[in-house]
């Protein structure tokens, strides 16, 4: 090709490069994200429920909020529970910090029969409540005094303040009308962590230090602003 030809080419080669640019990427679907798109809409779901009146006082007052946005419960005899949720941290402007990613587990509850499925809010009312879940994890009903702030077939929702600086609301959609999660332990799952933000990625430097951002967290954040 002649270098008159080529000369003439280079524009329409270099608008092509930019369209290619400005393809929009395929959104993140990890595991991680799910998790994170999942607690936006539980959040946004009990809000719109007109269930949780409390919610906007507790988010306001809260220094950090994990969301388990599926908490499944199935068993006969021995029951089982597990799940992905994340953690938040407000600081004292009101902004919250990127999701550092925990579980929620337990073995056995006691006799149970039956398929359940809840969301589970944990809001830490003080720093040392939030630090000693991001320090250490918890135990529901063993190292914290966790209040009861549960929906079930009632209808009706409760909660106060726990005396060690825990508040717990419980969403139960299936045929409890309770749920209990004492025993039920709180753990850092870093390798979450690490996948979605990088090698460096730990939970105090997510939650605490705030040394990573997650634009496609935004929509979480905004569920969990007071209104």
């Amino acid at each position: 090709m002649r270098r008159r030809d080529l000369l003439l080419l280079a524009p329409a080669l270099a608008l092509t490069a930019c369209a290619r640019d400005a393809t929009p990427r395929a959104p993140d679907e990890s595991p991680q994200q799910k998790i994170i798109d999942r607690a936006a809409l539980a959040v946004d779901r009990l809000r719109s429920s007109g269930q949780f009146p409390t919610m906007d006082r507790l988010l306001a007052q809260a220094r950090g909020v994990m969301v388990f946005p599926r908490l499944i419960k199935a068993g006969i005899i021995v029951g089982g529970e597990g799940g992905n949720g994340v953690l938040l941290s407000k600081d004292d402007a009101g902004g919250l910090s990127a999701p550092a990613f925990y579980s929620l587990g337990a073995g056995s509850l006691g006799a149970q029969i039956g398929y359940q499925e809840a969301t589970v809010l944990l809001f830490f009312m003080t720093d040392a409540a939030l630090a000693s879940a991001i320090e250490s994890g918890l135990t529901l009903g063993a190292d914290t005094a966790v209040a009861a702030g549960t929906l079930g077939d009632s209808g009706e929702a409760r909660s106060k303040s726990a005396s060690k600086g825990i508040v717990q609301l419980v969403d139960v959609g299936g045929i409890f009308a309770g749920v209990s999660l004492d025993g039920t332990v709180v753990a850092s799952r870093q390798e979450f962590n690490r996948a979605y933000y990088g090698d460096q990625a730990t939970t105090r430097r997510i939650v605490i230090e705030r040394s990573f951002a997650a634009p496609n967290a935004a929509r979480l954040q905004a569920a969990l602003r007071p209104r």
